[in-house]
């Protein structure tokens, strides 16, 4: 695996070789010694020895192609690519079909600064190894290089997939689709600069900027000149809540309801708000509404266990709250509904129940430092 680092054309590189990468089948004992040597010492990070030990080779076995990759490899390690490109291109020559050797190749060409050949070689290898996660990575280093955003994001997203804890890997993928994102609003802009998908596009980079003021400003333009999108409401009812406006967050849903009756969305969190707000009744119909249309099952219930309580439907607040846990809610959202729950259980005179849900709710408290219930649980 390599790590990556971009400095102009610089790379370090950190292998990892099994001799299994060469052909056991040297043509002496001597020779197949030799290229042992050569990867005990690119393990060492000794890639001048190496080189030698495979220059060795070589000499001894003059068409071996493992030797020619394992001289590239040294070579790429000493910070000499042309080098590198000769030894490479000639163990593909040798053999064309030598695991790792395009993918080499395209890293000494990136290095030379030789990036539409990179691209081809890079291409070359994920072609016979479709889920190399290092060539699906160089493939997007070098795109984004060439200045072809577009075209990284593609083998970046493969290769996040195939190893998705990858620091390198997720940085350059994010590098990519940022770009893509940047590009795209140049061209909107470009074509209508007061259009409402660039006041969309504004708002939501505001938002991810934490800047819920000047989102919901670009959400309202937005909505000025695309009064029929649902999803404009929906936005920029999420921004209002940030702020803690919830009148007009419920506007802003309500807005959006009309437009599409069936957001599932919309329909939680105006229900959500109903509750916390202090209008339990309003919002019953409208979680239960949520849960018909699917929205994730263990926040709806909470706030529907919530609601129920507050009208003094215990059981059915208790009934709601235990499906809040059966479904595996988030942290935040279990700890309060326990708690919920010791409280309803307690007006239902089940106190071995009450008791019960209090120690589970004081045991998640302990563990988790959480705040006695009362925030908001929005997922």
């Amino acid at each position: 695996m390599f790590r990556y680092s971009r400095s102009g054309f610089s790379l370090a590189l950190l292998l990892v070789f099994a001799p299994t990468v060469f052909a056991q089948d040297a043509s002496a004992p001597a020779v197949q010694q030799l290229m042992e040597n050569g990867i005990r010492a690119i393990h060492q990070n000794e890639p001048a020895k190496a080189e030698q030990f495979f220059r060795d080779a070589l000499a001894s076995s003059p068409d071996l192609p493992e030797a020619y990759l394992g001289l590239g490899m040294a070579a790429l390690r000493e910070g000499k690519p042309e080098t590198a490109e000769e030894a490479l291109a000639h163990a593909i020559k040798l053999n064309e079909n030598l695991p790792g050797a395009h993918m080499f190749l395209g890293i000494a060409q990136y290095q030379a600064n030789q990036l539409p050949a990179a691209v081809d070689s890079l291409q070359a290898e994920i072609k016979m190894q479709p889920q190399n996660v290092e060539a699906l990575t160089w493939l997007g280093i070098v795109e984004l290089a060439a200045g072809h955003a577009e075209l990284a994001t593609s083998p970046l997203d493969q290769a996040a997939a195939l190893s998705p804890k990858n620091p390198e890997i997720l940085d350059y993928r994010g590098r990519a689709h940022t770009q893509v994102a940047q590009q795209n609003f140049q061209q909107l802009y470009a074509l209508d600069p007061n259009s409402w998908h660039v006041h969309r596009a504004l708002a939501e980079t505001l938002s991810e900027a934490h800047q819920p003021e000047q989102a919901v400003t670009e959400y309202k333009a937005a909505i000025d000149g695309q009064p029929n999108n649902p999803d404009l409401y929906e936005a920029l009812g999420n921004e209002y809540q940030r702020l803690s406006r919830t009148p007009d967050a419920i506007e802003a849903y309500r807005s959006e309801l009309k437009l599409n009756p069936r957001s599932a969305i919309a329909l939680f969190e105006l229900g959500k708000l109903n509750v916390e707000s202090g209008h339990p009744a309003d919002g019953i119909p409208l979680l239960r509404q949520a849960l018909e249309a699917h929205v994730p099952q263990a926040p709806a219930y909470y706030y529907l266990g919530m609601a129920l309580s507050d009208t003094a439907d215990n059981k059915g607040a208790a009934e709601a709250l235990e499906t809040c846990l059966a479904n595996q809610p988030v942290p935040q959202v279990e700890t309060n509904a326990w708690y919920a729950l010791a409280r309803v259980y307690t007006k239902l005179n089940r106190t071995a129940d009450a008791q019960h849900a209090l120690e589970e709710f004081k045991k998640l408290k302990a563990s988790s430092g959480q705040p006695q219930p009362g925030g908001s649980q929005n997922k």
